[in-house]
């Protein structure tokens, strides 16, 4: 087996040899300076976005009506209070 397996981006792969090369290719386009402030504001990014997508999964789990009627045995659907007698006929 292959000790390193190929990364996958927008559905090809990558090998270790195109990896380091765009790492080669960043790094003289950028500098050694400015590589690892490029690299941090990405990952504060990534992590931004992931807890903003985070946030809104709980909103949306949150906002969901919880099932709480009870089937009707009869017909399978939830009752409502018109046809337990309880409520007042329209």
């Amino acid at each position: 087996m292959n000790a390193m397996l190929p990364v996958s981006i927008l559905g090809g792969a990558l090998g270790p040899g195109e990896v380091i090369l765009i790492l080669v290719v960043a790094l003289m386009l950028f500098g050694s300076k400015n590589l690892p402030k490029i690299a941090r504001t990405i990952g504060k990014a990534l992590e931004e976005f992931r807890r903003a997508a985070r946030e809104v999964s709980n909103e949306i789990m949150k906002s969901e009506p919880p099932s709480s009627a009870k089937p009707d045995h009869k017909s399978g659907k939830p009752e409502t209070e018109n046809d337990t007698g309880h409520g007042k006929a329209g």
